[in-house]
């Protein structure tokens, strides 16, 4: 206990009220009542996030390439018909009243044809055409999931900033009541002027970080509602992490099947070696049945009527376009060799992809771990310093520098959970099982085969089908 100049005994009466007030409020952020989870989020992005809906209307404009591919191979059915009104007016001598005749002359035909064999190239353009439907699904599952880290990101970034503010508002309370006592000891002899400086120098530190977490989360909220479709609500603080391979060696096996950057690049390179044998197609016959009606008559004049039936079979065989068709064969093979490139190249980024994210996703969980150790060093830290003020061994600026070490301490904490549960999303991405399906979300399944069934082989209609 000390005493001052006019023999008040401050540190007794004050100091112990002011530490437990720190120690009962410190860095405590508020539990919520009602809390949106983090499966809600999932839900609300798979079904409304305009990016997510516009790749899927992109694949089922893709799989009408397959019914276009598949149509080749129906009779093509042409009408033609003319109807035309005839004045003739033959004069053999200027001064002698000409002859004039009218005629109204009509025909009509219908011609159907159908192709027999087109040197394989509308199998080759079928092929073609599936592969690159299995690639858009790879592509539509590369963006459900990326919609879904944008998701758990935004999600966390508003937890972590929420927490970070509320940490920020509790240490500006503690620095207020740092300052007034400061003055309050100042005004009894116990501290200098540098003391309270200090704590007023804190304070306006503190306002300003204050104002930063304001900022971030106000960012924050914004990319949720970009990503979700509507403004964050109470959120959990706390998410579950998702069941994850156990072990790395694991996730490259899973991902070497699913990861749907690695999947459209195969799927890219079967569309080209498909595209080689359309190439050789243009180099082949081609053989089509063709039949004919036509009726041609006049109406007036001369009155009459043609009925005209033809049934023909058609061989065209290229002899030489060119070079044309040669340069065609040559492009068609080195694309190949290319997506055969890329293909290898995507199996590489693969397995460096589920590395980096089984490495960050340790990183993040130990890191977790030593931030939550440091919090309780910290916690004890602050206690003692306290307590070491009040008998005169620990200064102001001590106080006021382990009280920023625990705020510190704290949002680092609060950085790593978030990080700590973004990195297991992420490696559940890599290994291609963020999907909607694989986390069992309560949603209608979105099923791109549905549409490919329906509208392949539709032959007439133009009709589409929604989301």
């Amino acid at each position: 206990m000390f005493v001052g100049e006019n023999g008040s005994v401050f540190r007794k009466r004050g100091g112990w009220r002011l530490r437990a007030a720190l120690l009962a409020s410190v860095f405590l952020v508020p539990n919520a009542h009602a809390a949106d989870s983090l499966l809600d989020a999932f839900v609300k992005a798979y079904q409304t996030n305009p990016q997510l809906l516009s790749e899927r209307a992109n694949l089922r404009a893709t799989d009408e390439d397959v019914a276009q591919a598949i149509a080749l191979w129906r009779p093509r059915v042409t009408v033609n018909a003319r109807y035309s009104s005839i004045k003739t007016e033959n004069k053999t001598d200027p001064a002698v009243v000409g002859i004039e005749t009218r005629a109204r002359p009509w025909d009509a035909d219908v011609t159907a044809t159908q192709t027999v064999f087109a040197g394989g190239r509308i199998l080759a353009q079928r092929r073609v055409a599936d592969a690159n439907v299995r690639a858009g699904r790879s592509i539509l599952h590369a963006t459900e999931q990326q919609i879904f880290i944008d998701t758990v990101s935004s999600y966390m970034n508003v937890v972590r900033d929420e927490s970070v503010l509320n940490l920020n508002k509790t240490n500006i309370e503690l620095l207020k009541k740092q300052l007034e006592a400061a003055q309050a000891r100042f005004e009894v002899g116990e501290i200098t002027r540098t003391d309270v400086a200090q704590a007023e120098a804190r304070l306006s530190a503190g306002l300003a970080s204050l104002t930063a977490a304001e900022a971030s989360l106000k960012a924050s909220r914004l990319f949720y509602e970009r990503t979700v479709g509507e403004a964050p609500g109470t959120l959990e603080t706390k998410p579950a992490t998702p069941g994850l391979p156990a072990s790395e060696e694991e996730a490259k096996q899973v991902a070497n099947q699913l990861n749907p950057q690695l999947t459209a690049a195969r799927e890219a390179e079967a569309a080209t070696a498909a595209g080689i044998d359309l190439a050789v197609g243009q180099m082949l016959p081609t053989v089509s049945l063709q039949a004919s009606y036509a009726r041609n008559g006049q109406e007036r004049g001369f009155e009459s009527i043609g009925d005209e039936t033809i049934v023909s079979a058609v061989a065209t065989v290229p002899i030489y376009q060119g070079g044309a068709e040669w340069s065609a064969i040559r492009q068609a093979k080195e694309l190949n060799n290319r997506a055969r490139l890329d293909a290898e190249d995507a199996r590489r980024a693969t397995d460096e992809g589920v590395s980096n994210a089984w490495e960050n996703y340790r990183a993040s969980t130990a890191s977790s771990e030593a931030n939550r150790q440091q919090v309780k060093a910290a916690e004890i830290a602050f206690e003692g310093v306290q307590q070491e003020l009040e008998v005169g061994s620990r200064t102001t600026l001590d106080v006021l520098n382990q009280q920023q070490e625990l705020l510190n301490a704290r949002v680092a904490l609060v950085r790593s959970e978030r990080d700590e549960v973004v990195a297991s999303y992420a490696l559940l991405a890599a290994v291609g099982k963020l999907t909607a399906k694989e986390l069992a979300l309560p949603v209608q399944l979105y099923d791109p085969v549905e549409n490919y069934e329906m509208q392949t082989w539709r032959p007439l209609g133009a009709a589409t089908y929604g989301n």
